[in-house]
């Protein structure tokens, strides 16, 4: 049995009128959409909740790459400063090595030895040029 608008409206309570509606709904496309959204997202209730669902998704997405690019970046500079720090520990090392071999081959055992040899030779040297001056 078919009834009309007003027919409904003047003979039927408002919760009936409800279930009617639902029912006729449920004959729609958009209902069924909508309870396959509600079923399967959570959040969402229809395609306009799933859509503002979905834009906030991805601005947290978007936000979480935002800062993992920058962490990177942090982690590319402290790797480059410890780029360098490994670069400084290498050239320290050349250098206590030839500070090594300067004092096995004079000798010495100190930074202070190796001036007074070197002082020591000028003055030897000086000596030379001027007895060959004279």
């Amino acid at each position: 049995m078919i009834f009309t608008k007003k027919e409904i409206e003047e003979h039927f309570p408002l919760e009936e009128r409800l279930r009617l509606d639902r029912a006729k709904s449920q004959n729609s496309l958009v209902y069924w959409i909508n309870e396959l959204v509600r079923a399967q997202v959570r959040g969402a209730d229809d395609v306009p909740t799933l859509i503002q669902v979905t834009k906030d998704l991805i601005e947290q997405v978007e936000s979480l790459y935002a800062e993992k690019e920058n962490n990177a970046t942090i982690r590319d500079s402290a790797t480059s400063k410890s780029g360098d720090v490994d670069l400084l520990k290498e050239q320290l090392s050349d250098l206590y090595a030839e500070k090594e071999r300067l004092f096995a081959k004079t000798g010495t055992d100190s930074v202070d030895e190796v001036l007074q040899m070197i002082v020591g030779m000028e003055e030897q040297l000086n000596s030379m040029y001027a007895e060959y001056e004279t």
